[in-house]
């Protein structure tokens, strides 16, 4: 990976960007749900304000042919800017009046949409900074480094804030991270020329129409569909659950902070997963890893929670590895979406994934907000997560496709040609 740094300056001033851009809508995510939680402690507002963060997403069916057509630095660079201005909004309307939690949520909602022009932006870029080979490599320490400059961040408002601080400072240093995001962006070369006949194309509905076919058409055919279909299935139970972590946080550990606890704790299991993903790629065939990675991923998961009430030091070592695991086959996951289609197919494939996990997102917010109001114990959503994981890896074991896969640096574009 050093090398990598080294040798590729695109690669190097790319990393710095999307750190400072993850790290800034990172911090966004995680404090306004505690925002939204600690102000109102309703359950149903936390579902509701994984709704709004999902829910755009699901227009990636719309947005994604065009963006591979468009020039995906200034999608990111205008992204950027966009949500630098709303967290700017959250810090000057309070001054003049007291806004209502809908407020908040319009605010995740105006967020969250420039997300869906990003997300498959950035998904499409790094296969044309960094080589076919170098692509786990390039995830990895994206990740890492990410975590890293995530975790320095959020441990030091984390401790302002129990000594006293506001909100507005959280918002304040979202501010200025995304800020340093967008100057930062300008480092990274602009390599894209522009596509003059996207322009002038008379049938460009009928262009989209088929481009969008061909995503999921890619999707379909191939060993994709049992993975997607699994990944969604695990976002749907993640987001039961998370929207649920707030309450069971301040159940655990006396405190709505405990959430941002777990956040900071959610970090490192990131930087785990990272050099799990690093140890194991070489060494066993992917199917394997997706299979047992499913399953031992729910059993931590129930074990966790099993163990918060009686050992808290022990049960963050293991939400750790929890978080761990789930990273490991998030990083192998995104490696598959950026090496089995071609280069031009990459930004619709990875929409078209985005919007399936979305609509899976919005859903499992609802319902998680409806499970922790009617529940009578919070640590039974995060159970049933657990058990679907396992279920999860099972049905992949059982899947001809999944088994026949080898290891992901067998794996190239050409081969599924």
């Amino acid at each position: 990976m050093q090398k990598l740094f080294n040798e590729n300056r695109d690669f190097r001033f790319f990393l710095i960007f999307s750190t400072f851009y993850g790290v800034g809508s990172g911090i966004f995510g995680i404090f306004m749900m505690w925002v939204i939680h600690a102000m109102y402690q309703n359950p149903m507002y936390t579902g509701i304000a994984g709704f709004a963060f999902s829910v755009p997403a699901i227009a990636s069916f719309i947005i994604g042919p065009f963006v591979d057509r468009w020039n995906k630095i200034k999608v990111v660079r205008a992204s950027c800017f966009i949500r630098s201005c709303m967290v700017l909004v959250l810090i000057i309307v309070p001054y003049f009046y007291s806004p209502s939690v809908w407020f908040f949520h319009l605010a995740i909602l105006v967020f969250s949409i420039s997300g869906v022009f990003s997300a498959p932006a950035f998904a499409a870029l790094l296969p044309r900074i960094v080589d076919s080979e170098d692509l786990v490599k390039a995830n990895a320490l994206m990740s890492i480094v990410g975590i890293m400059g995530g975790a320095s961040v959020g441990v030091v408002l984390y401790m302002l804030m129990v000594r006293g601080a506001g909100f507005e400072l959280v918002y304040t240093v979202n501010v200025v991270v995304l800020i340093m995001a967008l100057l930062s962006s300008f480092l990274v070369r602009n390599k894209e020329q522009k596509n003059i006949s996207d322009k002038s194309d008379k049938n460009a509905i009928k262009i989209y129409l088929g481009e969008l076919k061909s995503g999921f058409a890619f999707i379909k055919k191939g060993v994709l569909l049992p993975i997607v279909i699994a990944i969604v299935s695990m976002n749907f139970f993640a987001e039961v659950s998370y929207v649920n972590i707030p309450m069971f946080a301040e159940l655990h550990l006396g405190t709505a902070s405990g959430y941002i606890i777990l956040s900071a704790f959610a970090l490192a299991g990131g930087v785990v997963g990272s050099y799990i993903s690093r140890i194991v790629e070489t060494k066993f065939e992917l199917w394997k890893l997706l299979v047992v990675g499913f399953i031992l991923t729910g059993i931590v998961r129930i074990i966790f929670v099993r163990v918060i009430p009686n050992n808290f030091t022990r049960a963050l070592l293991i939400y750790i590895l929890y978080v761990g695991l789930g990273s490991m086959l998030g990083i192998f996951y995104g490696t598959l979406i950026q090496k089995l289609p071609p280069k031009h197919l990459i930004g619709r494939v990875a929409t078209v994934f985005t919007s399936l996990v979305a609509i899976a997102i919005a859903i499992g917010a609802i319902i998680g907000g409806l499970a922790g109001t009617l529940l009578p114990d919070v640590d039974m959503v995060l159970i049933i997560q657990g058990c679907s994981y396992i279920v999860i890896g099972l049905c992949l074991c059982l899947s001809g496709r999944i088994r026949k896969l080898p290891k992901i640096s067998d794996i190239g574009v050409a081969e599924q040609k």
